[in-house]
């Protein structure tokens, strides 16, 4: 009986993952004009980006560190912290350019 519990839980468990990964990498998707984000909607999509270590950052960010609770934190663009001022991994990643478009 306890295996068949353990058993349970880890489907429910594995299951939250995906749903969690989807999530981000459609949210990590986002484009301006397109589905719209509050938090993630670059001018250039991190998703079809030649290098997408933007796009690749944001996901793992999402779907492993912050567990897809930064889809809804505007201390946040595209899961990628905008804080603290000096050090933020927004701008000392790049992504800040593909996302204003400066490249």
């Amino acid at each position: 009986m306890l295996a068949l519990r353990i058993l349970a839980a880890l489907c429910f468990l594995t299951a939250v993952a995906t749903i969690t990964l989807n999530l981000c990498q459609e949210f990590c998707a986002g484009v301006n004009g397109g589905e719209s984000y509050e938090n993630c909607s670059p001018w250039l999509s991190y998703a079809t980006a030649k290098n997408k270590t933007c796009y690749n950052l944001c996901v793992h960010n999402c779907a492993a560190v912050y567990d897809g609770s930064c889809i809804n934190d505007r201390r946040f663009k595209c899961c990628l912290a905008t804080f603290p001022a000096k050090k933020q991994e927004f701008k000392m990643t790049g992504c800040n350019r593909r996302y204003l478009n400066l490249d």
